[in-house]
C-alpha cells in the first residue's frame, strides 16, 4: 500500500534535526531546540497510524509485515552507527568510559536506550552526557517501545468501532498520558524525560489525525496558518530552555503546532518554502542517519577536548551531514529492497543476527573491565591515580555516620609510626583530599599526624549551618566534639583545611549558635567569626596553626585532561584560569591575612604555588592528574602525593619550620 508522497513531512523532518543539532552543538539562539524530538514523535505517530488504520480497514494487517517494515527503515542505519562508533569508542575511550559506552550498546540493541539513560545518565542536560555517545538513541527506544503495543491496540479497537470511537479512543490515551507526564514531572523530572508513558501523547497526537475528519481550507487561511505554527515552532525552540519543566504541558506547544501542519497537509498541498524548497527536502530525506550521527560526532570532538567555537561547530554539523548523506546513499538506499523478502528472514537477519553480535561484544567489553591492556604503562598509572580517593584509602578516618565520633588515632597515622603524634589535620572532605600531601611532608620531617575529618562540616566552633534539625545537629556535634578532643590534647600544631571559598555562598546560612548568642549579623560574618574562633581553639591546644589554602574548581570533565592527551597523542593545554581561581579566594585570603596580623603563630600554606603561574593553574603535577576522576574539586590521593613532593622541591617543607 503506498501512499502520495508529502513534501510537508520532510520539511517538518529537517525542521526537527536541523534544531535538535543546533541545540547540542551550542548554539545558544536555540536552548529550547530539542523540541526536534517532539516534532519527530508527532510524524511518526501520524505516519505509522496511517499505514496502520488503512491495513487494518483493508485487513492486509500482518503483524510480522509491520515489523519487518520497521527493520528495514531502522536497522541498516542503526546498526552501521552502531558498528562504527563503537570502532572508534575502542579506539579513543578509556576503560572505564569504554565499560560504560557497551553497557549503553547493549540496551540500544534491545532499543531500550531511554531506560540505561534514565538509570545511569540521569539528567539529560547535563554536562557528563558529553561522555555518552548514545544519548541520543533514547528516543528510538521510545519509538519502538510505542509501537510494540500501538498496533496490537489499534487492530482490537479498529476492529469493533467506527472513526468515532477511534477519535474518543486516541483522545483518551492522549490525556492519560499528560496527566501522567505532569505527575511525573514533579516526581522526577529527569526520568520522565526518557519515559515512554510520558511520551506517548506526544505519538499519540500524531496518531489523532488520523481520526481526524478533513476540513476544506481555503489557501490563504490554510498557508497562514501553517506560518502560524512554523513561527510557534521557531519560538517555541528560542523560549524554552533547560529549565523549563518538560515534556508535560510544555510539549503541547511544538506538538500541536506539528500536528495542525501535518493534519492541513492532509486536505491542501503544501506550498510553504520553508518546508518544501530542495534544502529542506534533501535534509529531511536524511534526517534519520542525520540523528543518528551528529550526536557521537558531538561527542567524538568532547573527547579529544575541541573547543566549542563557531570553527569546530561548523565542522560538527558538515561531519555530521556527510556521514548522514553516505549512510543514506549506501546504507539505506540499497536496504529498501529487503521489504520484499520473507518477514522472518528480514528480520532475524536484518534486527536478530546483528543484535546478538552486539550483545556479545558489550558482555566481553564487560567482563574484561572496558580492556586496561590496551593502555601504556604510563596511562594506566595516570588512569589509578585519578581513580585514587582519599576517602576510600583513609576510610577510617572521614565522615563517620555519627558526626560526633572521632577518628582512632592508631588507625589513621599520617608521616612516620612513632608513639608522640605531632598535629592533627581537621576539616571536610577537602582536608581528607590533602592527606596525601601531608603524609609526603609529615615523612620528609620525621612527624606524626593523625586525621579526623566530615563531609562538608568545616571547623567553625560557635556557628551553626542550616536551619533544619538534623543539618544543625550533625554540624554542631562535629565541631563540638573537635573542640572538646583540642581542650583535652596538646598537639605541637593543628593544620586546618576545607572548601574554604565555597562556603562563601550564602546558602550554607551560616549563624551563631545559640551558645554564642547573635554578634554576628550575617553569614559572611559569622563566617569569618566562625575562622576566628577555630584558630583561638587550635592555639590553644598547640603552638601553631597552619591553613593549608585548597585548590581551583574546575570543569568535571577537566580532570582527566593530562590522561586523555597522553592516551590519545594530542597537544591540549591542562590548566584552568589563574584570574578566576584568585577572584573566588579574595575574601579568604584577604581573611586570613587578617587573621595573620592578629595570630602570628598562623600559617598560611598554598600548595597551589606550584600549579599557578599569573595566567593559568596546571591539573597535573609531572605527568601525574591531580584531581579525582570526573571531580571538580577534590585532588586524588596519588595527586595529592604528587602536589606534595611538587611543592618540596620548590619551596622546602613548611612543617620543618614549626
Amino acid at each position: 500500500m503506498s501512499f502520495a508522497y508529502r513534501a510537508d513531512i520532510d520539511g517538518l523532518r529537517a525542521i526537527a534535526v536541523l534544531l535538535v543539532i543546533f541545540n547540542h552543538i551550542g548554539l545558544s539562539i536555540f536552548p529550547g531546540g530539542y523540541i526536534g524530538v517532539d516534532i519527530f514523535f508527532v510524524i511518526s505517530g501520524y505516519l505509522i497510524t496511517l499505514i496502520l488504520s488503512k491495513e487494518i480497514q483493508n485487513q492486509t494487517f500482518s503483524i510480522g509485515r509491520f515489523y519487518k517494515k520497521r527493520v528495514v527503515r531502522l536497522a541498516p542505519a542503526y546498526f552501521t552507527v552502531l558498528s562504527v562508533v563503537s570502532l572508534v569508542a575502542w579506539q579513543v575511550m578509556l576503560p572505564d568510559e569504554l565499560s560504560r559506552y557497551f553497557d549503553s550498546v547493549f540496551y540500544a540493541t534491545f532499543l531500550m536506550a531511554n531506560i540505561y539513560m534514565q538509570r545511569e545518565v540521569g539528567d539529560y542536560f547535563s554536562q557528563s552526557v558529553n561522555e555518552v555517545p548514545l544519548l541520543h538513541l533514547w528516543s528510538l527506544g521510545v519509538e519502538e517501545q510505542f509501537y510494540i503495543f500501538w498496533p496490537l491496540i489499534l487492530l482490537c479497537f479498529m476492529k469493533r468501532s467506527n472513526r468515532q470511537w477511534g477519535l474518543l479512543m486516541v483522545g483518551s490515551f492522549i490525556l492519560m498520558s499528560l496527566l501522567y507526564a505532569q505527575q511525573q514531572l514533579s516526581v522526577n523530572a529527569e526520568k520522565a524525560y526518557y519515559s515512554m508513558p510520558v511520551r506517548a501523547f506526544e505519538l499519540l497526537l500524531g496518531a489523532l489525525i488520523c481520526f481526524l475528519p478533513q476540513i476544506k481550507w481555503s489557501k490563504w487561511l490554510a498557508q497562514t496558518l501553517v506560518w502560524s505554527c512554523l513561527a510557534l515552532l521557531l519560538g517555541t525552540a528560542m523560549w524554552l530552555d533547560h529549565a523549563t519543566p518538560f515534556p508535560g504541558a510544555m510539549a503541547l506547544i511544538p506538538c500541536l503546532a506539528t500536528a495542525l501542519i501535518i493534519y492541513i497537509g492532509q486536505s491542501v498541498q503544501s506550498q510553504n518554502v520553508v518546508l518544501t524548497n530542495r534544502f529542506s527536502l534533501w535534509m529531511g530525506k536524511i534526517s534519520y542517519p542525520l540523528y543518528l550521527w551528529h550526536w557521537p560526532v558531538i561527542v567524538l570532538f568532547s573527547i579529544y577536548m575541541l573547543p566549542v567555537n563557531a570553527g569546530y561547530q561548523l565542522a560538527m554539523v558538515l561531519l555530521s551531514i556527510a556521514l548522514a548523506y553516505l549512510t543514506y546513499r549506501y546504507i539505506e538506499q540499497p536496504s529498501k529492497g529487503f521489504v520484499m523478502a520473507a518477514n522472518y528472514k528480514v528480520i532475524l537477519s536484518g534486527f536478530v543476527a546483528p543484535a546478538l553480535c552486539f550483545i556479545g561484544v558489550a558482555q566481553l567489553v564487560s567482563q574484561h573491565q572496558g580492556f586496561p591492556e590496551r593502555l601504556s604503562p604510563q596511562v594506566q598509572n595516570q588512569m589509578a591515580a585519578l581513580n585514587s580517593f582519599a576517602h576510600g584509602i583513609r576510610q577510617k578516618c572521614h565522615s563517620f555516620p555519627n558526626p560526633g565520633t572521632l577518628a582512632n588515632p592508631q588507625d589513621c597515622v599520617l608521616g612516620v609510626e612513632k608513639p608522640q603524634i605531632d598535629f592533627m589535620l581537621i576539616g571536610d572532605s577537602h582536608a581528607n583530599s590533602y592527606t596525601g600531601l601531608l603524609d609526603v611532608w609529615a615523612k620528609d620531617a620525621g612527624l606524626r599526624g593523625y586525621d579526623s575529618t566530615q563531609d562538608t562540616t568545616i571547623y567553625l566552633p560557635g556557628v551553626q549551618r542550616g536551619r533544619g534539625e538534623h543539618e544543625v545537629t550533625a554540624f554542631q556535634a562535629r565541631n563540638d566534639a573537635i573542640e572538646a578532643h583540642l581542650k583535652q590534647h596538646h598537639y605541637q600544631f593543628v593544620v586546618m583545611s576545607a572548601a574554604f571559598s565555597q562556603y562563601l555562598d550564602a546558602g550554607h546560612d551560616l549563624h551563631p549558635s545559640a551558645e554564642e548568642g547573635s554578634q554576628a549579623a550575617n553569614h559572611l560574618d559569622s563566617y569569618f567569626a566562625g575562622l576566628q574562633a577555630a584558630v583561638d581553639s587550635a592555639l590553644a591546644s598547640s603552638e601553631y596553626v597552619v591553613m593549608l589554602m585548597d585548590v581551583p574548581v574546575i570543569d568535571p570533565d577537566q580532570a582527566n585532561c593530562s590522561l586523555r592527551r597522553e592516551w590519545l597523542g594530542i597537544e591540549r593545554e591542562c590548566a584552568v584560569s589563574a584570574d578566576e581561581f584568585q577572584q573566588s579566594n579574595a575574601p579568604i585570603y584577604q581573611w586570613m591575612n587578617e587573621l595573620q596580623q592578629q595570630y602570628p603563630q598562623l600559617i598560611v600554606v598554598e600548595p597551589t604555588k606550584v600549579l599557578c603561574d599569573a595566567k593559568q593553574c596546571d591539573l597535573s603535577v609531572e605527568g601525574t592528574p591531580l584531581y579525582r576522576n570526573q571531580d571538580d574539586d577534590h585532588l586524588s590521593f596519588k595527586g595529592s602525593e604528587a602536589l606534595g613532593q611538587a611543592y618540596l622541591q620548590q619551596y622546602g617543607n613548611p612543617l620543618k619550620s614549626l
